[in-house]
């Protein structure tokens, strides 16, 4: 930063506070201190963000320039991880399971895997307050959580509070929602289970309204985290990362989050975001339609979203909720308004059904979709989508699930590998693929890790086909060339997509198999 005195007049981009100083390497934003500096510039390179306070939203992250795909935009890292609430016991140091009847931790008896991770740095600030307990805690169904799991992340929350206060200046910027979460029949375990390890068991001297509301940040702001060390998917708890949870939520959004093997959470752009834009993250992924996902929202994070796909009827013109009208059989029968509860009226009859009975028909079919077995014929998924279908648009968002697994099965499965299926089967996979790219980039603008394994799955019959209509003499030299090119912009977007993406070693970016096809496209087009 600058050696010259601070603009009284200029705002800490993160804060709002003032004085300020303007950064010298972007001459973007300006910033109050030390610690907010080391926020916008975490590892040498300035941050393309600033925070702006909207009406009806709060703080929200906003790109202070144009930011291109792909650009980082947030670099994290977590203030703390804690265990899931309903954790089965578990070493509280390197998170492997650990057996009730086994090792356990000398002064505060909880399960350890063995005494090499006892008094190590993450179980310390729970192990501290927990060794007072009397009677003293102990953990011995093995199949069962123990609420003694949901008293860590806010012992460890607590400790960054004495002991990193610029930590915890950032945590204690979140929203904790504590006058909703205090109506709901579900706090009653914070207050009747947990509360008590504090003080009456510990003697641990700490304002109980200071723990709820630690316990508000951490439920309305934590994420899954996982050991990257030990491989993709390999959950240990929930991780409170407090620049990352001030982005809000759009199911429309266009950034990409990743944990990184270093432990650090990076936010990068999926798409082009012009300035000014505010900068969003996602809490629910696109694959459900409106019908079952908006009532997550305010059910679990205590808002209602009012993002473009949320406030369409239509779901940006996708049908992803769309049913077959009872009095027309026309696929027009969906949400009268925007309203969460709203009437569903037929767009073609003015029919009209209830919200309750949409969810209880759609709700039977995905139970359906999710018994039926994965094993299953071709023919058999393709009776099953037809069966949809005559209850549900065809592109609604169940219909879509099965495309999805039916065009998966098509070119994998022994019988339907795609050097042994027919044109016509050929042809279908393509369909399938295209058809679900259309509607999913439309809910996903972008660069996505979906769409780069989508554009794989068409790679392979892309090239048959364009080879088999070569031979057959059914396209020229000028069409063959126009569809040769058309795959290799496909190459090149899965490539990029697939940046998003955290992939085995030897899992090369086409693969072995697509670049088997594509090695007769490449030489033809040389002819």
């Amino acid at each position: 930063m600058s050696d010259q005195p601070p603009d009284q007049t200029a705002q800490c981009f993160y804060c709002q506070a003032t004085p300020a100083l303007l950064c010298e390497a972007c001459g973007l934003v300006s910033v109050c201190g030390e610690s907010h500096g080391r926020i916008h510039r975490p590892s040498g390179s300035c941050l393309p963000f600033t925070v702006e306070n909207r009406p009806g939203k709060g703080n929200v992250i906003v790109a202070v320039r144009d930011i291109k795909p792909f650009e980082t935009i947030i670099l994290d890292r977590p203030a703390i991880v804690g265990p899931f609430d309903d954790t089965n016991p578990r070493c509280l140091e390197c998170y492997q399971a650990a057996s009730v009847s086994a090792y356990q931790c000398t002064k505060c008896n909880l399960p350890l895997c063995g005494p090499q991770c006892e008094g190590g740095p993450t179980h310390a600030p729970e192990c501290e307050v927990l060794r007072a307990a009397a009677p003293p805690i102990a953990v011995e169904d093995q199949d069962n959580c123990h609420p003694v799991y949901s008293a860590v992340a806010p012992l460890r929350m607590l400790h960054v509070m004495r002991t990193s206060p610029d930590t915890w200046e950032q945590v204690d910027r979140l929203m904790d929602h504590l006058e909703e979460r205090r109506k709901e029949e579900r706090w009653n375990f914070i207050r009747e289970d947990v509360l008590p390890f504090f003080g009456e068991r510990c003697g641990f001297v700490c304002e109980p309204d200071m723990v709820e509301r630690i316990i508000g940040i951490f439920r309305t702001n934590s994420v899954k985290w996982e050991d990257k060390s030990k491989g993709l998917c390999h959950p240990i708890g929930h991780a409170l990362c407090p620049l990352f949870s001030m982005m809000c939520h759009s199911c429309v959004n266009n950034t990409r989050y990743t944990q990184t093997l270093a432990g650090e959470m990076i936010v990068r752009a999926a798409k082009h975001i012009p300035k000014g834009e505010e900068i969003t993250t996602q809490y629910r992924g696109p694959n459900t339609g409106n019908i079952l996902r908006r009532p997550d929202f305010p059910a679990n994070w205590l808002f209602s979203c009012d993002c473009p796909r949320c406030t369409d009827p239509t779901e940006l013109g996708t049908m992803a909720s769309t049913m077959i009208c009872a009095g027309c059989q026309e696929p027009c029968l969906l949400p009268a308004s925007s309203v969460l509860d709203c009437v569903w009226r037929c767009t073609n009859c003015q029919t009209e059904e209830t919200q309750e009975n949409v969810t209880k028909v759609v709700q039977a079919l995905e139970i359906e979709l999710d018994v039926f077995p994965y094993s299953a014929s071709p023919e058999a998924w393709e009776d099953l989508l037809r069966k949809f279908q005559q209850r549900l648009h065809e592109d609604h968002f169940i219909c879509m699930k099965t495309k999805r697994i039916l065009l998966q099965i098509y070119g994998a499965r022994e019988g339907y590998k795609l050097e042994q299926m027919p044109r016509q089967l050929l042809d279908r996979k393509i369909a399938l693929c295209r058809n679900y790219i259309d509607i999913f980039s439309r809910l996903e603008p972008g660069y996505r890790a979906w769409k780069g394994r989508l554009l794989e799955e068409l790679l392979g019959p892309l090239t048959i086909t364009v080879n088999q209509d070569m031979e057959d003499e059914k396209i020229n030299k000028l069409q063959y060339i126009l569809r040769y090119k058309e795959i290799v912009r496909m190459v090149k977007e899965a490539a990029q997509c697939r940046q998003f993406e955290e992939r085995d070693k030897d899992d090369e970016i086409i693969g072995k198999f697509y670049q088997l096809w594509m090695k007769p496209l490449q030489d033809g087009s040389r002819d």
